[in-house]
């Protein structure tokens, strides 16, 4: 969960640099938000803490949606 945290961080920082540069546009993050997914999600898991870094990814995916909106 720690290295989750930290790499949402890390994108969280690249895409606020790429909404200052380019603007926001439709699908914003969404690329980093199926990387996430991908490195981090067993799809065959549903422990708790396989369903918390879920809630996190999601949480990620929605400050996508909602930045600068």
């Amino acid at each position: 969960m720690k290295a989750l945290k930290r790499d949402i961080g890390i994108q969280k920082a690249k895409l606020k640099g790429r909404a200052d540069k380019k603007g926001v546009y439709e699908n914003f993050g969404q690329k980093e938000v199926r990387v996430m997914e991908e490195k981090h999600i067993d799809v065959s898991s549903y422990t708790p803490e396989m369903n918390a870094k879920r809630n996190a990814i999601t949480d990620f995916d929605n400050w996508c949606s909602d930045y600068c909106w």
